[in-house]
């Protein structure tokens, strides 16, 4: 039986990652994926932590992360919003 593999991040799986600091340091941040948060052209992953808590984790900070509970994937349609990034 083949084992599916996720392809992308989905809303209510729980990650633990690993964020790089300057000066080469990293932290470990475990919780629950809630979404993404655009702010300016950069965007971060909202993360809810074990202790209940939200924290918008910059996604250029990643060094990666581990799969620890992956929930299923749906196909969503996009989103009309009337905002043009590029």
């Amino acid at each position: 039986m083949e084992e599916r593999c996720p392809t992308r991040l989905t809303k209510g799986s729980r990650y633990h990652l690993v964020l790089g600091l300057g000066g080469g340091g990293t932290i470990d941040v475990e919780g629950e994926f809630l979404g993404y948060l655009q702010y300016g052209s950069d965007v971060a992953l909202t993360m809810r932590m074990d202790g209940g808590g939200l924290r918008a984790v910059p996604s250029r900070s990643v060094v990666y992360l581990d799969i620890l509970d992956s929930k299923e994937e749906r196909e969503e349609p996009p989103k009309e919003n009337g905002v043009y990034f590029g």
